[in-house]
């Protein structure tokens, strides 16, 4: 778990190009998915329902089928998700945090846990097409489990790699209390340039509201090489669903 603090800016290094925005949503949806599926053996908040509301399963065993793989292949990594999701909220309550932007949060739904506190503003923020797909699941378990509607969850469309998004996604905070940044399973996926506006456009949020920024998702090179057979298996297959490399830009220490 890595948790950073900024405290100092550099005009110099605000820049960031459109064309790093382009995202292909049908190829990083299936992560999501793949997500959502893996969790729902948790006690994640939620995890259950988002596993059979977005179908999860078929798109586990279309995994499999396209790629001649076994579910014992894949579920070794269920308890990694579990995991990280549970670190990442740990981090969060030990903070105290009230004020909260997840950063491509695919069906987390952590948000929807949270906010059940009136104190925490949640901000959830994903490309565009999962958002609209979030929101009427989040009104179906509101429904479901008479959840009361306090305004203070928010699912925003926003990329990560677009400034303004991320600014325009932070406008339900209060400027005068500091914000967590979380995201989880979203820089594996980046390029070495994508990841370094990715952590420009947070540094400059952090230096507007002052807090932290909470990730998991920071690999070292040793640690990406000694791999099992098939965790190694399961790179290959993610990388060729979604066309994105997954710890191709580990750090060296």
């Amino acid at each position: 778990m890595i948790l950073a603090t900024f405290e100092e800016h550099s005009s110099a290094n605000t820049f960031w190009s459109k064309r790093d925005t382009t995202v292909n949503f049908e190829k990083i949806s299936l992560t999501a998915r793949l997500t959502a599926y893996m969790r729902q053996y948790s006690d994640i908040p939620y995890a259950k329902d988002v596993a059979n509301r977005v179908r999860a399963d078929e798109a586990f065993e279309k995994l499999l089928r396209d790629n001649e793989l076994s579910p014992k292949d894949l579920l070794w990594y269920a308890p990694i998700l579990e995991v990280r999701y549970k670190s990442v909220a740990e981090t969060i309550r030990e903070l105290q945090t009230t004020q909260v932007l997840e950063l491509a949060s695919g069906f987390s739904l952590r948000g929807l846990a949270v906010t059940q506190d009136p104190k925490v503003t949640y901000v959830e923020s994903d490309l565009e097409e999962l958002t609209d797909e979030k929101a009427s699941l989040v009104a179906d378990l509101r429904r479901q489990y008479r959840l009361a509607e306090r305004g203070n969850l928010h699912l925003v469309t926003a990329n990560a790699l677009d400034r303004s998004e991320l600014r325009s996604a932070a406008k339900s905070f209060r400027r005068d209390q500091p914000i967590a940044v979380v995201n989880e399973g979203l820089l594996l996926y980046l390029s070495a340039t994508e990841m370094a506006t990715v952590a420009r456009n947070i540094r400059d949020l952090l230096m507007e509201f002052d807090g932290v920024w909470i990730t998991p998702d920071f690999s070292l090179k040793q640690d990406v090489k000694d791999v099992s057979e098939q965790q190694q298996r399961f790179r290959c297959v993610v990388a060729a669903a979604t066309e994105r490399t997954m710890y191709n830009n580990a750090f060296d220490s």
